[in-house]
């Protein structure tokens, strides 16, 4: 192993041991973590002293400060295009998404020296190249301190959950509120790596492993990825830090008090990193490790779980390349997606859980009982694991999306995302379906900026509709058309309805005056034999409506001309002939 003797001026909390075997046992020590500038440091230094790596900015935070891609790729160049030219598979992975959970911007501190200047560990890049972000959330990073993670067990200090606009940019991916996640997604859609790896700590019960795996929802996946992740990868991943002796477990949430009354998988959906990454088929994992844990010893667990991943890629490049091509094939030709996964209750496995005994006792706080971890009672048995997933609404591919060209910032994260689109050269009639808001709910308080829509329902006709010059045509058969479907349709947990993007058609523009319109009602339904039926009907079987003026008038004048046409109506069309 080559050693360097790193500038006094840069802050290294890692030792080098040395094993009687000769080999380099890369050990992180201390209870502090690298603040920002420092990991920029020490990335620019490994990046002025080896040839195989680079460090670059490719955008900025929400407060101006520049983000930050690490590149390692022994001599193949340090481009997308480069990288694929020499036959390698990618590795991408995000650091301080959440900056008061760092243990992975100090592990992979850790990774690329040990990849850089381990002889030994240099041949993991023989056939993956790296990306590291050394820090995705830089103002939450600067805004430092010790008191915002009450649960957690070290750093002393560390950065905070929300950027510079209070944004979770965990739950940024579809909306893209932040000036992050438009500097990340594109990115990610010129990189387009082939493992997402992002490094968290987990909050929760209290047990014996050290990290939590989560993994992109293996149901969501197309099946020839599917199959790699959880037959190829998850088991190496596993196989690795059972060799290091890192008690690990898959990412969980509990169903009752304590896990041992069962556990379930969580539901990435697409506004999370791992969800994002299933819609252009990558595989997304997160390493979560457990916030009682000391802190050092999770820095080297995530450090180990971002060597076992880079391993398996190693010994597997041809299978995870086979297993991404045949997915996009899968995803271009897919006649139908699923669409709002719910949890299959009734697909229950029993996963082997290493505990702690929990103690009913009265607090001393509140005087009501409470539950107690007792660390000095390690427990070993099964428990209830449900993790299977099944769409609640599955929406057949259209021809074609057409988006009006005035929503252009639907428009631009869609061109972030990689999304092939055509502007229409002149006004043309094509046959579409059209989508009118039927009844849907609304969250009460805001969330993450928005007051999110969800339980949508719409009336769905066929039409002819003139498209106009300068709106946007999406063709479908590409390998992004599953994130069209997830982001366009509108009845989408996380499409862009959802997430408000169109609210404003769902305001009623001009109104009447009752003793004007009266007479117009009056006449429109003498006029209408089916319309006046129709009217008397809900007047005998709706009593609150026979006894309400206003609700009658009104009725009658969104069934007649003077009513506008774009109210509730959704503005992306689908185009079916």
């Amino acid at each position: 192993m080559a050693q360097r003797e790193w500038p006094r001026t840069l802050f290294v909390s890692l030792a080098i041991l040395t094993s009687c075997t000769g080999q380099a046992q890369w050990v992180f020590e201390g209870d502090t973590s690298a603040t920002w500038q420092q990991a920029i440091h020490r990335y620019a230094f490994l990046d002025s002293i080896h040839g195989g790596a680079k460090l670059t900015t490719i955008g900025h935070d929400d407060d101006g400060h520049p983000i930050h891609l690490f590149i390692l790729s022994d001599g193949s160049g340090f481009t997308p295009d480069s990288i694929r030219a020499a036959g390698k598979n990618i590795l991408w992975v995000t650091n301080g998404i959440h900056p008061g959970e760092p243990d992975g911007i100090d592990a992979s501190l850790m990774l690329a020296q040990a990849l850089l200047e381990s002889d030994q560990l240099m041949g993991l890049l023989v056939n993956t190249a790296v990306c590291i972000v050394p820090v995705y959330n830089v103002s939450g990073s600067l805004n430092r301190g010790s008191f915002s993670r009450a649960n957690q067990n070290g750093p002393r200090e560390y950065g905070f959950r929300g950027n510079a606009k209070y944004l979770d940019l965990n739950r940024d991916f579809m909306k893209m509120d932040s000036e992050n996640a438009h500097t990340l997604v594109a990115a990610l859609t010129a990189w387009d790596p082939d493992i997402y790896f992002e490094t968290h700590v987990s909050d929760g019960a209290d047990h014996q492993y050290i990290m939590a795996l989560m993994a992109t929802q293996k149901d969501k996946l197309a099946k020839p990825l599917g199959d790699f992740m959880t037959g190829t990868l998850i088991p190496g991943q596993y196989e690795w830090m059972q060799r290091k002796n890192l008690l690990m477990c898959p990412y969980f949430e509990t169903t009752g008090a304590v896990p041992e009354d069962g556990l379930q998988g969580f539901n990435d959906s697409p506004r999370y990193s791992t969800g994002h990454a299933a819609l252009f088929n990558r595989i997304g994992i997160v390493s979560e490790s457990h916030v009682l844990k000391p802190f050092a010893d999770r820095v080297n667990a995530t450090f180990q779980l971002l060597m076992g991943t880079l391993a398996v890629m190693d010994q597997q490049p041809e299978e995870l390349r086979a297993a991404r091509a045949a997915a996009q094939q899968a995803t271009a030709t897919a006649a139908e997606f699923g669409l709002n996964w719910r949890l299959d209750t009734m697909a229950v496995e029993s996963l082997p859980w290493k505990g702690y005994a929990a103690l009913t006792e009265r607090s001393r706080v509140t005087g009501l009982p409470r539950i107690r971890y007792d660390r000095g009672k390690p427990t070993e048995t099964t428990v209830p694991w449900r993790n299977s997933y099944v769409p609640s609404l599955k929406v057949a591919k259209p021809k074609a999306y057409i988006v009006p060209g005035q929503w252009r910032e639907v428009i631009q994260r869609l061109r972030l995302n990689g999304v092939h689109m055509e502007a229409m050269a002149h006004d043309t009639v094509l046959t579409v379906e059209q989508d009118s808001m039927g009844a849907f709910a609304t969250v009460p308080m805001a969330y993450e900026g928005h007051y999110l829509h969800r339980n949508i329902h719409v009336v769905r006709k066929r039409i002819r509709s003139t498209v106009h010059a300068g709106d946007v045509r999406i063709p479908m058969g590409r390998p992004t058309d599953r994130y069209v479907v997830e982001a366009l349709e509108s009845r989408s947990d996380d499409g862009f309805f959802a997430w408000n993007f169109f609210d404003a058609v769902l305001q009623q523009k001009e109104w009447f005056d009752s003793y004007v319109f009266e007479d117009q009602a009056a006449r429109l339904l003498a006029d209408n034999p089916v319309l006046d039926a129709e009217f008397r009907r809900k007047q005998v079987f709706d009593p609150s409506f026979a006894k309400d003026e206003e609700a009658q008038l009104l009725w009658i004048y969104r069934h007649s001309p003077w009513m506008e046409p774009g109210y509730r109506k959704y503005p992306v069309q689908r185009e079916v002939e």
